[in-house]
């Protein structure tokens, strides 16, 4: 056990640390800030992480089965093989603001409201995922693959590069703007004539 392992942390605040490799299995954070934190293939298994702020944090191939996010918020992090369908289902609410997120898999969970404003969602995974009124505004989605999800009321104005099969996903009050909300039709057997 390190000292991070099924210890309990409250307003605290980490600053430029290399927790590569590091296990922070079954520790609880509240309250808690990390900044320019290096998280590179570590342990969450079963950790709470609650109203815990990353900002310019890097995330690769951190193993997250069981953790709880529950009020998270990442700003300009990067994010890199993610697995976030083994987090705790029940208690997901996370944000992420002007983050890079590549091949990260939201599978399955439950994510209503959540906000990916600004960010750079690449060859991320959302199959059967509830996303309902979350906000892609000004986000790069590009490589990304819904399917089976829930978007009601979502917000995609001015992001960009996305490929949303409307007849596989829900769009019912979902809003677009121009041009990109033509990339919408190339899902269906029409003619564009100019």
């Amino acid at each position: 056990m390190n000292q991070y392992s099924e210890k309990v942390f409250e307003n605290q605040k980490f600053t430029q640390k290399e927790f590569n490799q590091t296990s922070f299995d079954k520790g609880t954070f509240s309250d808690c800030s990390f900044e320019r934190c290096s998280f590179i293939k570590s342990v969450f298994w079963n950790a709470k992480f609650s109203s815990c702020t990353f900002k310019n944090c890097n995330f690769q191939l951190v193993k997250l089965d069981g953790c709880r996010m529950q009020d998270c918020l990442f700003r300009e992090c990067k994010l890199v093989g993610m697995d976030y369908f083994k987090c705790d289902k029940v208690f997901f609410s996370p944000e992420f603001l002007e983050c890079v997120m590549m091949g990260c898999n939201f599978s399955s969970m439950k994510m209503k409201g959540t906000s990916f404003k600004g960010s750079k969602v690449r060859e991320c995974f959302f199959n059967d995922t509830f996303l309902g009124v979350a906000n892609f505004q000004e986000t790069d989605l590009e490589g990304s693959i819904f399917h089976q999800t829930d978007l009601s009321g979502s917000d995609f104005r001015d992001s960009k590069n996305y490929s949303i099969d409307p007849g596989v996903n829900k769009l019912k009050k979902a809003n677009f703007s121009n041009p990109e909300v033509l990339s919408l039709l190339k899902f269906l057997d029409i003619k564009i004539s100019h």
